[in-house]
């Protein structure tokens, strides 16, 4: 249910979620894949409106489960998203 509920706001939301991953693009462009741009999309949706039903650890979980999300773009999406400035 958690996974369609994802799924389901990643839609709902995917002006927000374009904009954001365009952001990131052109922010960092050396660091970032267009390729990835669903993989950001998603993870960018959990951190920011589902976070509260999430811990880090879980969050950290569900990235390295896919294959395609390798630690340095997690790493990457984590230090940008939670950025003390």
């Amino acid at each position: 249910m958690f996974i369609q509920q994802i799924f389901y706001g990643f839609l709902e939301k995917r002006d927000f979620l374009k904009a954001t991953t365009k952001a990131l693009f052109k922010t960092k462009p050396s660091s970032t894949n267009i390729v990835d741009e669903i993989l950001y999309s998603i993870f960018i949706y959990m951190a920011v409106f589902r976070m509260d039903e999430l811990s880090l650890d879980d969050f950290k979980s569900l990235a390295l489960v896919n294959l395609y999300f390798n630690f340095f773009k997690l790493y990457f999406l984590v230090t940008r998203l939670f950025k003390n400035e």
